[in-house]
């Protein structure tokens, strides 16, 4: 399965070890993961935030390990709509890569699907495609 990772994921995943890291693991060993210029960059900067600061060190090597194995497209020219626009580029990069979006941003994630891309929760990708 291919999966395009929020950057929600990867800040859960550094901070706690619970669902988020079980994600990261499960994605890095058994699944594809796909990402654009655009991702990398939000990764990057957020990872550099001050409130990052006592996670960094594993925020930054989980981005180098994401980089060093993703396949990384050019996002689609598509727009959903969503709440915030800069949270587009995720569905228009799994648009591109064929991908499925994983996310704890229901906020700006309202629906299960945008167009052909299926959003799912760290625990639903966990109970469906573990």
């Amino acid at each position: 399965m291919r999966v395009v990772l929020d950057c929600n994921v990867l800040v859960s995943a550094a901070r706690v070890d619970g669902t988020c890291r079980e994600v990261i693991n499960r994605v890095v060993l058994a699944h594809e993961i796909v990402l654009s210029k655009p991702i990398l960059s939000e990764y990057k900067a957020v990872a550099e935030r001050r409130s990052q600061r006592p996670f960094r060190d594993v925020l930054n090597f989980v981005i180098s390990e994401i980089e060093r194995l993703a396949v990384v497209v050019e996002p689609a020219s598509v727009v959903f709509g969503i709440r915030d626009p800069d949270d587009e580029v995720y569905l228009a990069t799994a648009v591109a890569g064929g991908a499925t979006l994983i996310t704890g941003n229901t906020r700006d994630f309202t629906q299960a699907r945008y167009g052909s891309v299926e959003v799912w929760s760290p625990r639903e990708f966990l109970d469906r495609a573990g």
